[in-house]
């Protein structure tokens, strides 16, 4: 057996050699138990047992006991089967069981000799949540489970509903378990689609072609690798039967309630208000199709969906006008086959492609339609995978993949045409758009003037090659071990332009637009930017090496040991090595069944994730334009020379780099309390450590942390030193309490609470958090002080309720989230870089309007509570189709905290920015045959 192994690794290494080659993911779940004898209990070897399911092609899966009773069958994708024990003549034990990706589904089966006189069977289904030989925590949502509910119609939606997770900013990027946004991975069949840039999701899937999303917030196999959390997508696949399903959904601007609330935290409703109600609405229509080519050996699903969305905020302060409505229109396209070439060989084909197109998306009172922005964006991803199931002990898997993608960014008119809400009030330099006028800021009042942000038209590209085996076998008890490697090449472009190329930074002059720099008579003139326009490209590659086992010593224990080696390796577009980083992941698991009932499981874990391979780094480290800044001398009337940051001077690459890494320890204790339901509690500590940023190594400040005195080189010029400071950290501990209960398919119920502390001074990634590389403690020495504090995703009590009930085709279900509030910190200005960029006090505080710290307070937003509620009838049983209406109500209660304040401190300081989506009412039509 050993021979065996060193053989398969060898072969392994030898085939991630080749280049061009990263995936990961489960794809399928496994059925284990013991067969024994009615009476008395003994285990009963060399008895037949046949799976069967819709979702298995090529045929029932067979095989038999092992000597002791045990029996697996592995390689299953997700769906129902039925499980049949027993010799042919005799009365066969029928259970039916779901499978899930990733998980185990326990099934013990018990059986006697009887000769069989009648041809009838009773199939028993069963439930066991519990898991019983996994440490991964987190959930597995179905598309049955979800379509029972109201909730957003995207992937990234589902992951709001696991106990964990938070999304602070309400950009669909969530933070998991101590990561922040950049630090999750996104997996859609097998294919890592996580940004190869900024580490976030990449795409959109037609949310109906979903089978199964998983979930995955801790205590990772070595197959994983993620300093934050999993989000690993199976989509589905066709069968033997015919399939359509097919919905549309419609959400009116008259079924919405209008945003009346006002800027102040206290505002609420104003039935008495004269405003017009600003459009919000929305639009969806989707159709999926599968079925066999050729039955019992190719299946295919095909599916595209369409979606409109138009969405407005509220008029308010500073402008005073209705700020022109973000609209969208995405395409997503998915094709899916499925070919069973033999028995023992399955080869899969997926592909998706996900076009769309948004105007106006800063959204935002502060700037009118002409200096709003636009942005296209989409592209293509396809993978291919083969799967040779040689036995239950041995099979291959190997995953190859592609993916392009593009974000086209900048003004809005410079894309398109602009929306004018000029009623009036302001000059008629904003009723066109003006392709060489720079953009104005001013910091008087925090306004935008003419021109939208930097034209950034950005593409990249990604190939992997994953191949795997998996063997099982017994000695000194039973071995389940995979082996894999995870091999990427990833690619980056980049164009960057600003309009006129320059900007003004203004202040001084007074608020609004007659503030604005006027260089004849200098009001307002402050600091100007030059830019010229500028490309890069940045490459990586990187390759993974991992082993898992899953040892079951004895039937009541599992190990987990596993490990993974991982190296990454980025160039810049001079050619020079950004990062060469090596990683050792050890991970050790283990659980074990308190009853011998395998219904209380107790299980602990300790794991280490590296990060090696990113283009963050690398798109930072590297030659840009050169930004020269110019301050205006009131007393000459001319722009004199400030700084200058960019070129090939403007960077520094740091050298022996540690690697970003979280070691995570987590406990947790689950207990099955009744038929198909599991309540359990977790413990989690993580800290992740050597997280990227930019040390700026030029700039000397004076002690007050407002000017820049003098500069290291002579030259008046940023250099920022890329690299993974040991003082750049997180540490997260949280408890999560969970419940969940599914004891047949008409009731659904999850209920979870995590209590959390999120701690430390590394709040910022190279810029991905804020926006803004200098908003961190590396850019100006005298605030590091401040940057040790309660860090943006500390939520401290977060629930979540998921709930659904059917009776002869009416469902109602619910989803209930409540977050108390995030952190923020209040902004001053700093006169060197006109902009709000130092602190008073601690991040995540306010330091009040004294020089004490006695009056430094917490600086949290209010704490939101989100009710949605799902009525639905399916027509069924009288029509004898699945016709089915559907009715949601999302905000159920109409409530209205804020979701995002004005934290800089200007006169409008602590008014509120956006505020929870008012009522909006959907309905919603399906057909599913």
């Amino acid at each position: 057996m050993m021979k065996k192994i060193v053989a398969l690794v060898a072969a392994l290494v030898a085939i991630a050699a080749a280049p061009d080659v990263f995936a990961v993911g489960e794809l399928t779940g496994r059925i284990a138990g013991v067969v024994t004898a009615k009476e008395g209990g003994a285990p009963m070897p060399g008895i037949d047992i046949a799976v069967t399911g819709p979702a298995l092609v090529g045929g029932p899966r067979t095989l038999v006991s092992n000597d002791d009773g045990s029996y697996e069958v592995v390689e299953l994708p997700p769906g129902v089967y039925t499980v049949e024990v027993g010799f042919p003549g005799t009365v066969k034990t029928k259970r039916r069981v779901e499978v899930r990706q990733g998980q185990t589904a326990p099934l013990d089966l018990r059986w006697s000799a009887q000769m069989e006189e009648v041809q009838t069977y009773t199939v028993v289904e069963e439930r066991h949540p519990t898991n019983p030989d996994s440490t991964q925590t987190g959930a597995v949502l179905t598309k049955d489970q979800e379509a029972k509910i109201a909730s957003g119609r995207r992937y990234q939606d589902l992951v709001q509903q696991v106990a964990g997770t938070v999304d602070v900013d309400g950009g669909g990027n969530y933070q998991i378990k101590g990561g922040n946004l950049t630090m999750n991975h996104y997996l859609v069949d097998g294919l890592d689609i996580t940004d190869p840039v900024t580490n976030t999701f990449s795409a959109n899937i037609n949310f109906d072609s979903i089978a199964s999303e998983q979930i995955l917030t801790g205590g990772f196999e070595a197959e994983y690798n993620s300093l934050g959390g999993i989000i690993n997508l199976i989509t589905v696949a066709g069968s033997d039967k015919l399939s359509i399903d097919s919905s549309f959904y419609i959400n009116n601007q008259k079924f919405s309630v209008a945003d009346q609330f006002g800027a102040n935290l206290y505002n609420g409703m104003r039935p008495f208000g004269k405003f017009i109600a600003p459009t919000t609405q929305t639009y969806g229509a989707n159709l999926n199709v599968g079925g066999p080519i050729l039955r019992r050996h190719l299946w295919f699903n095909a599916s595209f969906e369409y979606d409109y969305r138009e969405n407005s905020i509220p008029m308010g302060p500073p402008l005073g006008v209705q700020h022109p409505p973000l609209t969208s229109h995405r395409f997503l396209g998915r094709l899916k086959l499925t070919w069973a070439a033999t028995p023992k060989n399955l080869v899969t084909l997926s592909a998706s492609a996900d076009p769309a197109f948004f105007n106006n998306v800063v959204q935002n009172n502060s700037l009118l339609g002409v200096a709003e922005d636009h942005q296209n964006q989409g592209g293509v991803f396809a993978i291919v995978q083969w799967d040779y199931l040689r036995s239950q002990n041995l099979n291959t898997n190997v995953q190859l993949g592609f993916q392009y993608s593009t974000i086209d960014f900048g003004p809005q008119g410079h894309f398109g045409s602009i929306t004018n809400n000029n009623d009036g009030s302001f000059s008629s330099l904003n009723d066109m758009y003006d392709p060489n006028r720079p953009q104005h800021f001013n910091n008087d009042d925090g306004t935008t003037w003419y021109q939208g942000d930097a034209i950034q038209l950005d593409k990249r590209y990604t190939v992997q090659f994953d191949p795997s085996v998996s063997m099982r076998g017994n000695w000194l008890g039973h071995h389940d071990a995979k082996i894999g490697i995870q091999s990427r090449l990833i690619y980056h472009t980049n164009h960057v332009e600003y309009p006129g190329n320059q900007f003004f930074n203004d202040a001084g002059g007074g608020e609004g637009e007659m503030g604005l720099c006027d260089q004849t008579t200098g009001n307002g003139c402050y600091q100007r930017t030059d830019q010229s326009p500028f490309d890069t490209h940045q490459w990586g590659i990187g390759a993974s090496l991992y082993v898992q086992d899953r040892w079951k010593p004895i039937r009541r224990l599992t190990i987990l040991p596993g490990i993974r080696f991982d190296y990454g390796l980025t160039k810049n577009t001079g050619g020079q090595t950004v990062s060469s980083l090596f990683g050792l992941g050890p991970r050790l698991g283990a659980t074990y069944a308190l009853t011998k009932d395998q219904k209380t499981i107790i299980s602990i874990f300790y794991g280490r994730s590296n990060e090696t391979l990113s283009l963050l780094a690398a798109s930072s480290a590297d030659i840009s334009a050169v930004a020269t800044t110019y301050q205006w001398s009131q007393a000459n009337k001319t722009w004199n020379l400030l700084q200058q940051s960019g070129g090939a001077d403007g960077y520094r690459i740091g050298k022996n780099l540690s690697t970003p890494h979280a070691d995570e320890v987590t406990a947790s204790l689950r207990r099955e309390v009744q038929r198909g339901s599991v309540a359990g509690v977790t413990y989690t500590y993580k800290k992740i450590s050597n997280i990227w940023d930019g040390i700026e190594v030029n700039q000397v400040w004076n002690p007050a942390g407002t000017n820049v005195i003098a500069y290291a080189n002579g030259m008046p010029q940023q250099i920022f030193l890329y690299t993974t400071p040991d003082s750049n950290y997180r540490v997260y501990q949280g408890v999560d309490f969970e419940y969940e209960a599914r004891p047949n398919d008409n009731f659904d119920f999850y209920a979870g609470y995590t209590l959390a502390w999120l701690y430390g001074p590394g709040a910022e990634e190279l810029g991905q958090i804020n926006g803004e590389i200098g908003n961190s403690q590396y850019y100006n020495p005298r605030q590091a002080m401040f940057y040790d504090g309660f860090l943006p995703e500390d939520v401290r009590h977060n629930v979540k309720v998921r709930a659904s009930y059917s009776w002869h085709g009416l469902t109602g279900g619910l989803f209930v989230d409540f977050m108390s509030g995030a952190p923020l910190s209040k902004k001053f200005f700093n006169p060197y870089d006109g902009n709000y960029t130092n602190l008073r006090s601690p991040q995540g505080t306010e330091p009040g309007k004294g020089n004490s710290p006695a009056q430094i307070s917490e600086f949290r937003l209010p704490d939101t509570l989100t009710v949605n509620a799902r009525v639905q009838y399916d027509f069924t049983e009288l029509l004898k189709q699945h016709i089915i209406v559907i009715a949601d109500a999302f905000n159920l209660f109409d409530l209205d905290a804020a979701r995002t304040v004005e934290n800089r401190d200007v006169p409008t300081f602590g008014t509120v920015i956006a505020r929870q989506t008012p009522f909006r009412f959907q309905l919603g039509l399906r057909y599913v045959y």
